[in-house]
């Protein structure tokens, strides 16, 4: 991975330390041990927190030699101090998890959040770590300092240095996170266009940060899922992918929680965590690793929104922390669409028409068959018809061609005989403008349509009893016809 070799090419050339052997001076460079010493440092970079911790007190001046000694405050680096070892000391500072008591922090701290130049000032003489006390929660890399003041140069002693640059010891990799649609029906992982019940398959990409050196604690991706969208929580697969998504490996159910908060009808928010004690080993952080996927489902229900406000997932946030800081990106909005249709009942005369059926069917083929109702309705008192399937609930339907079909009438009114086409037409876009992606659609998000049916003609004589007297009179006159005809033919054969 690009950081981990950048920090290790970064332990071998940045210089973080001064010599602190022991140093020899004649007479004409006496130390004096008695003059206060300050360190200047700089950093550019927000979030940090330095102290400078006296590690080792400089103890005397002796003639004749003038040699100068220290006397090491942490037993850890004792050897270190002896022998002028100055890599070797500041890596065993490094891995201390805390300081002894008989070490003390001078001088105030370096907040990088509210200057970028700051001096420790007025300290005893002796030997400091400069160490990162608050960092970045994406810090995978912090090297820290440790110098002795005063030294002695060409110009003899030094009681003041003039600046060490922090920025150029520590390497962060902010991670991201990005919301998909993996199984969009307009090829646009940005949104995609269902009906009820159908399935909307999810992605979250989040990019990994913190190192070996600085272990993550906390990894939890937040989701938040409009109310229309119901969380298939079984659905859930976690595994760790390289830089082009390729998955490395699972991540077992063990090793992350899955918090889910559901209600009926109210929105859905969700997290995935990772446990703590895998943060804690190094698969997250090996070479290679350079995502966390998250993938799960959910179902379009009968609280989706029609229309353009359309049904929205969000990435709410990756938060991400370590000992030191916790922190947290946001994501994005992905969106599901849905639309519906409705039918105006009329009569002749204009007026709305109660009591009229309706069925409705994905192809002309099925209208003409009566086959593969996928919804039906009613027209109400106001002539509307809203379409519901088999469990009561209003249709949602992804954009497309549909057929109506009237299969009973009101009574004393004729059945409009032909299979009615309602188109649901809908135009996207490829920017998100207007709190939206669609770009054209039917007002509200439902397509609609007018049926008329006409009343049945009935004869002067007064309805239905009209229609069987004169049933009566045609079989009268019928039944006449064959007698006659019968017997003609009686009357023929009797002739031969």
């Amino acid at each position: 991975m690009k950081v981990k070799r950048l920090f290790a090419l970064l332990m071998v050339l940045i210089v973080a330390t001064l010599s602190f052997t022991v140093t020899s001076a004649s007479a004409s460079s006496l130390l004096d041990d008695t003059k206060k010493v300050n360190i200047n440092v700089e950093c550019g970079k927000k979030g940090y927190t330095y102290e400078a911790f006296l590690v080792a007190t400089l103890d005397s001046t002796s003639s004749p030699s003038y040699e100068t000694s220290y006397t090491s405050l942490v037993p850890e680096i004792k050897n270190a101090i002896k022998k002028g070892d100055t890599k070797s000391a500041l890596a065993k500072l490094d891995e201390l998890d805390t300081l002894p008591d008989t070490v003390k922090a001078y001088g105030g701290k370096f907040e990088t959040s509210k200057a970028t130049e700051y001096t420790f000032s007025e300290l005893p003489q002796g030997i400091y770590y400069i160490k990162a006390t608050k960092y970045p929660a994406d810090v995978t890399a912090v090297q820290n300092s440790i110098l002795a003041l005063p030294y002695y140069g060409e110009s003899g002693w030094t009681y003041d240095y003039k600046k060490v640059d922090l920025a150029e010891k520590v390497v962060q990799s902010p991670p991201t996170t990005h919301k998909i649609i993996t199984n969009s029906t307009k090829n646009n992982e940005n949104y995609t266009d269902v009906s009820l019940g159908d399935t909307v398959n999810f992605k979250i990409t989040n990019t990994t940060t913190g190192s070996k050196q600085i272990r993550l604690t906390t990894y939890t991706v937040h989701d938040l899922m409009t109310k229309g969208l119901t969380l298939d929580g079984k659905s859930f697969s976690v595994y760790l992918a390289d830089a082009n998504g390729t998955k490395i490996e699972d991540i077992s159910s063990n090793d992350y929680k899955v918090n889910v908060n559901a209600e009926e009808g109210k929105d859905t928010s969700f997290s995935v965590a990772l446990t703590s004690a895998y943060l804690k080993n190094d698969n997250f952080y090996n070479d290679g690793v350079a995502q966390v996927v998250v993938e799960y489902s959910a179902k379009l229900n009968k609280y989706s929104v029609k229309g353009i406000a359309g049904n929205p997932n969000e990435d709410v946030k990756l938060e991400y922390g370590n000992k030191s800081t916790i922190d947290s990106v946001p994501g994005n909005k992905v969106y599901v669409y849905t639309y519906s249709l409705n039918v105006q009942k009329l009569d002749e005369e204009g007026n709305n028409l109660a009591g009229a059926e309706f069925a409705l069917y994905s192809t002309e083929e099925d209208a003409n068959n009566n086959k593969n109702v996928i919804a039906s309705g009613v027209s109400d008192d106001n002539g509307k018809v809203v379409f519901s399937n088999s469990n009561k609930e209003e249709i949602a339907l992804q954009s497309g061609n549909y057929f109506v079909k009237e299969t009973k009438a009101p009574q004393d009114y004729n059945v409009y005989g032909k299979v009615i086409p309602i188109e649901i037409k809908v135009e996207y876009q490829d920017t998100f403008a207007n709190d939206t992606y669609v770009a054209n659609c039917p007002k509200d998000g439902y397509a609609t349509c007018t049926v008329t049916d006409s009343k049945v003609t009935m004869p002067q004589t007064g309805g239905h009893v009209g229609y069987i007297y004169l049933a009566g009179a045609v079989l009268i006159i019928l039944g006449g016809s064959v007698l006659f005809i019968s017997k003609r033919k009686k009357a023929k054969v009797n002739n031969k």
